[in-house]
Formats: C-alpha cells, structure tokens, sequence
C-alpha cells in the first residue's frame, strides 16, 4: 500500500478592526476556531479523495453531512465577525458623537461662568471730592468696581470730548481706587469731564475749572472773587453748601435759582482770611432738575451750577474705609451716610469666618462714622465690613497685613527752591499698597495735607498745590507712612 503525503497549508483571515482588548479576544478565538475546522474540512476532503481513487476500496464512507455542517459553522462564524464589525463602526461613530458633545458641555460652562462673574462684578462708580477745581488743583478721586489688580486710566476731557490729559493707576484686590489727579495750572475755565477706565467698564464725572489768580492784586486794591459747592449732584432735601474767597470781612449774597424759576436767597459775610461757607436747605424738597446759583460781593458776579436728582430714599446708605490697607493693630474707620438718628451696624469679617461687630448712631446731617480695632493675632487677608442702616445694605473691603517695617521709607521734594504757584511734589519709596500721607507746615504755621496710596513696586507720589496767596520763607513737609514719619525742608520765595 502506497504511503500517503499530505500537506497541510494554513489558511490566514485578515482584518483591520479597531477593537477593544476585550472583542479582540473573542474574535481570536473565532478565527482560531474557523482555522481548526478548515484544516479538518481540507484533511477530510484529501483522504477522501484519495481512497476514492482507489478500485480496491469500494466500502468509501461519505462525509458531505458532516462537510456541509462545517460549511454552515464557517459562514456562521463570518456572519458574527461582520456583526462584530459593523457594532464596532456603530460604537466608534458614538463615541465621537461623546466626544463632540462632551466639548460643547465644557464650553457652555466656560462661557456660563462668564456670565455669573460679569453678573457679580459691581458696576464701577467714581467719587470726587469737589466738583469745582482751580487750574493747578489736586483732584481727589475714589472708585470702586474696577477691575482687581489691573491699571485703570484716568482722563480729563474738556466739554468738546478732546483728551486733556491722561494717566494711570491701580485698582486694589477689591478693586477699588484712590488717587490724586494733579491738573495743569494752564488750564481754561470752563466743563470738563473726569473719566476713569476700567477694561470695558468707563464712568465719568463732570467738573468745572474755574477762574483763578491772585486773590488779592495789590495795584487795584482788589481781592478775587470766587465760589463753589461741595457736590456737583444733590438729592432732594440735601442741604447745599457754597463756600469760596474774596474780599475779607464783606458781604457775599446768594440766589439759588430752581429749573421753574424758584429762588432762595441767603447772605453771608466772608471771614478775615478771605474765606467763606453759604448753605441753602428748605422745608420742602426740591424741584429735580439743573440749578444755578448767582452769588455777588462788591460788584463782583460768580454763577455756579449744579443739579439735584430725586431718588426712591431720602437716605442712600454708602460706606468706605478711611484706607485700603491696614496693618495690624491698626484701628479702622468706616464713614457714609445714613438716615439721621438712626442705627448703623457693621460687622467685620475675616478671611476664615470671623466676625466683629460694632454700630453707631447717624448724625443729623446724615453722616457717621463706626470704628473697628485689629490685633497682631488677626488674620492678614482680605476682610469685609457688612454696613446695614434700616431695610439698606453696603459692603466695602480692605486688605489686612502684617507690619511692613521691613520695606524703606524716603522722601523728597524736586527742588528745595518753589515759587509761589508751582506745584510741589514729594516722591520716594514706602510699603506697597499701603497710605503714605504728607502735612505741609509754613512758616507760620499753616498746614496743608495730602495723600497717596504706594503703588505695588513701592513707589509713590504725593502732590501740594499752591497759589500766590502763600507766604514766603521756609517750609517743611511731614510724611508718614505705616507708623514711620520723615520730614523734606524747602524755601517758597516771594512774589516777584
């Protein structure tokens, strides 16, 4: 009998399938199983065909059943393979359908959290001190709502919308802002516009510049006349204040005039230094609407101009620190307005949780002012001061830290000679963030304060106007800065 050769040829199944770890398994094995059964199926088949050919075999067992069964498992095996296939396709288009929804989630939150910080963030509000300026003025401005810890411009336009001058600090961690604006000693009378920017947020309040020169010319005999109020806005039944210089012991008239034609009048006579005050109030409230009020002295006429605004309460509750940094130890000062005679409540919190309380009663002009003290074992932090007066609410913040005697402390004018007029500026180098105030003492004894908070490299720059009403001889400066004090010495010389 003849041996038989038989060769095996394997039988390879290729696909490209992006697949888990787990599928893959399971199809390994399949393809493992249709291997197993194919090389049956072919070995079968060999023989079979072989003893076939043989005439002495006539006893051939026929294997077709068993050939077609194999047949059927095969394609089956195919058919869950190409099922397997098209769930995979299915489950890779669902997942980057996840993919793309999961992104677009991300960016509605990202775009939603833009819209609660704009939401929280207060509006930016500027406060002056006067709403009529000299040229060669310092004007004092506070804001809050600005942008924490980002420059903030500040500009003065005149009434044509033309950019006088421009300049820049910052705003603190609660973004608020104190500085001086020094204005040119050149300027014209006339409107202008104190504007302060803040990334997209812009407020602007407007000012007068009025005439100014020498308060008294020695060839005429004549003293300058001149006036304003405290407020360039009033709310119904505030009490308007008038004050401003001519000559001393004179009578001065006033006729405050409303939007229909009503008049006020009052009198007043000016003080030996050449200074006086005039108020108005009435037992009814005033009219809304722009005024104007003509005062007169010796022959001389002065118009100002201001508006009164009428609002839901007589009352507004506002709050503010006295600074924006404190030290430890130091004690802090909250002042506003209120209802008269009624409660204020403040309670101070720390950065963890802490709360200090501490009230006062409203005086009769609306205002008042709430004391709260500090120890070296407070928290250094950002703090906030809840004010509550009646149904109205304000909060106002301040940064508490450790004693900062480890930066220096200098100071100095530009030069030791001024003329009267000039502008004198002390500069140096103090703790940053913190209040560096300054007194100018002359030689009689008259004083003159200014202040300026340190910028966050240190430095800083405090500003002293003065007129040609100033006497000659020495003066000194006093500055001081976190309990520290140093003193700068210059000459004003006479006029001439």
């Amino acid at each position: 009998m003849n041996s038989v050769r038989r060769e095996v040829r394997p039988i390879y199944f290729c696909d490209e399938l992006l697949i888990t770890a787990k599928e893959y398994v399971a199809i390994a094995l399949g393809v493992l199983t249709l291997l197993a059964a194919s090389a049956a199926v072919y070995e079968i088949l060999t023989v079979n065909t072989q003893i076939q050919a043989k005439p002495e075999q006539p006893q051939v067992q026929n294997y077709s059943s068993e050939i077609k069964s194999f047949k059927s498992q095969i394609d089956s095996i195919n058919s869950q393979i190409s099922s397997m296939s098209d769930n995979l396709s299915a489950l890779n288009i669902l997942k980057n359908n996840l993919i793309d929804i999961r992104a677009k989630l991300i960016d509605l939150q990202n775009k939603n959290d833009q819209l609660q910080t704009a939401s929280t963030q207060p509006a930016l509000a500027v406060v002056l001190d006067k709403s009529s300026y000299f040229p060669g003025d310092t004007i004092k401005i506070a804001a809050t709502g600005a942008t924490p810890l980002k420059v903030v411009k500040v500009q003065l336009l005149d009434d044509s919308g033309f950019l006088v001058s421009t300049s820049q600090t910052w705003a603190d961690s609660a973004g608020k802002i104190m500085y001086n604006m020094q204005l040119s000693g050149a300027l014209l009378p006339g409107n202008y516009q104190v504007k302060l920017l803040s990334g997209q947020d812009v407020e602007s309040q407007a000012i007068i510049i009025q005439t100014t020169g020498t308060i008294y010319n020695s060839s005429t005999g004549v003293y300058s006349f001149t006036a304003q109020t405290d407020k360039s806005v009033y709310q119904t039944s505030d009490l308007i204040e008038v004050m401003g210089k001519g000559q001393p012991n004179t009578s001065v008239s006033g006729v405050l005039t409303s939007p229909t034609g009503k008049t006020y009048t009052a009198n007043t006579t000016i003080q030996p230094d050449g200074t006086f005050y005039m108020f108005y109030s009435t037992s009814q409230p005033y009219e809304t609407g722009s005024w104007h009020i003509t005062l007169t002295n010796l022959g001389q006429t002065k118009v100002i101009y201001t508006s009164i605004t009428s609002s839901s309460n007589s009352y507004t509750l506002t709050a503010q620190t006295d600074k924006l940094t404190y030290q430890k130890g130091d004690t802090i000062e909250v002042s506003g307005t209120g209802t008269p005679y009624t409660t204020v409540t403040g309670v101070m919190t720390s950065p963890s949780g802490n709360t200090f309380s501490s009230s006062t009663t409203v005086l009769a002009d609306g205002s008042y002012s709430m004391l709260f003290s500090t120890s070296q074992s407070y928290e250094t932090g950002t703090w906030y001061i809840g004010v509550t007066n009646g149904a109205q609410n304000s909060i106002v913040s301040f940064y508490l830290q450790s004693p900062t005697t480890s930066y220096p402390f200098t100071a100095q004018t530009g030069r030791s000679i001024y003329h009267k007029g000039d502008t004198i500026v002390v500069s140096g180098v103090a703790a940053p963030n913190t209040t560096v105030d300054g007194v100018m003492t002359s030689q009689s004894g008259n004083t003159y304060s200014s202040h300026a908070t340190a910028r966050p490299d240190g430095s800083y720059s405090v500003f002293f106007s003065t007129t040609s009403s100033y006497e000659a001889g020495n003066w000194y400066i006093t500055m001081t800065n976190v309990g520290r004090s140093t003193v700068v010495y210059f000459y004003m010389e006479p006029s001439g």
